[in-house]
């Protein structure tokens, strides 16, 4: 949940000064935001970027309650081109539209493309951001590759997917502190293209099929050298903990077949997850005020594009001898 956690807090807020900047007065009637999930993002378009009228469509209903009952008005569906049609003729076309983090969960972006370009107005612009197969494969982030990414994309993919739907990218920036590194496309009906990473792209071997081949076998690798650490540190009778339950880190476990039998438990600080399980590690999760007390040897770190967050937040256990293990560097 957006609202509980600091950082995408203060990601959102920069976002939304740079939108602020970004449209001029005229252009700052209505936004739409897709995936908007418990309202933040809304409300901060909302106060800091200046647009008059925010809504957000996001498909969990439990969200979408709560977003709603702040009076942030969020449509409780998923976004389609036929939603497109509807949200129009209620409110009318729109001068941003805001997907960030959900188009590569999309089964059919193709239908969600379609519908973003006939809400948006002529001079409009969408904002879409994705994390960037350049990180996959330079720093071997595997654990973005789980049930719910469909999509990994590139600048050119995008280029070719905006131009099937009659849109050109107009902008196109790297974001490092986004979901271990991301990349914010700008889709607009006409424009000047923008080019600046494909040269990047290409020398990072994005376009190669040995680049994609390779990935697999660098993924065992890491698994292998992850799996010895965990289990010799079991062996040793040193006790091993989670911090932080994001997606990413039941990716991990359970491409590693980590389970309660090596993790002990987990650590978290929303009360969403708080005393659920991980799915097929079984690990229970737990409050992150827990640590302290429990105080068990390591903390693998399930957030690690948070990793200096997490030396900042758990300064206190490591100044009592706990250590920190990210997964990606094992």
């Amino acid at each position: 949940m957006t609202g509980v956690n600091k950082q995408t807090i203060e990601l959102y807020t920069e976002e939304a000064k740079m939108l602020g900047k970004l449209f001029k007065q005229a252009n700052k009637g209505f936004a739409v935001v897709l995936a908007s999930n418990d309202g933040t993002e809304i409300r901060l378009i909302k106060e800091i970027a200046g647009f008059k009228k925010v809504i957000g469509v996001d498909p969990a209903t439990n969200l979408a309650k709560i977003a709603n009952s702040k009076g942030l008005t969020t449509i409780n569906d998923f976004f389609t081109y036929k939603l497109s049609k509807d949200i129009i003729k209620k409110w009318g076309q729109a001068d941003l539209i805001v997907a960030n983090n959900v188009y590569a969960h999309i089964p059919d972006p193709a239908d969600m493309l379609e519908g973003m370009k006939n809400l948006l107005k002529p001079t409009g612009l969408i904002e879409i951001e994705v994390h960037w197969l350049r990180n996959l494969v330079k720093e071997l982030q595997i654990d973005i590759l789980y049930s719910e990414h469909y999509y990994e994309w590139t600048l050119k993919a995008m280029q070719i997917n905006a131009h099937i739907h009659g849109m050109k990218v107009v902008r196109a920036e790297y974001l490092p502190r986004q979901q271990g590194g991301s990349i914010r496309f700008w889709l607009a009906k006409s424009g000047y293209e923008a080019h600046a990473l494909n040269r990047i792209e290409a020398i990072n071997g994005l376009y190669s099929i040995k680049t994609m081949k390779d990935l697999q076998k660098r993924a065992d690798e890491r698994k292998r050298r992850l799996v010895r650490l965990i289990k010799k540190l079991k062996r040793e009778g040193k006790i091993v903990g989670v911090w932080s339950v994001p997606a990413k880190i039941v990716t991990i476990l359970n491409f590693c077949n980590l389970t309660n039998n090596e993790i002990s438990f987990a650590y978290e600080v929303a009360p969403t997850k708080i005393g659920r399980y991980i799915p097929k590690a079984n690990i229970l999760i737990k409050d992150e005020k827990e640590i302290l007390k429990d105080m068990p040897d390591y903390l693998l770190i399930g957030a690690w594009n948070y990793m200096g967050v997490a030396r900042k937040v758990l300064a206190p256990y490591v100044a009592k001898g706990g250590k920190l293990i990210n997964p990606l560097v094992v």
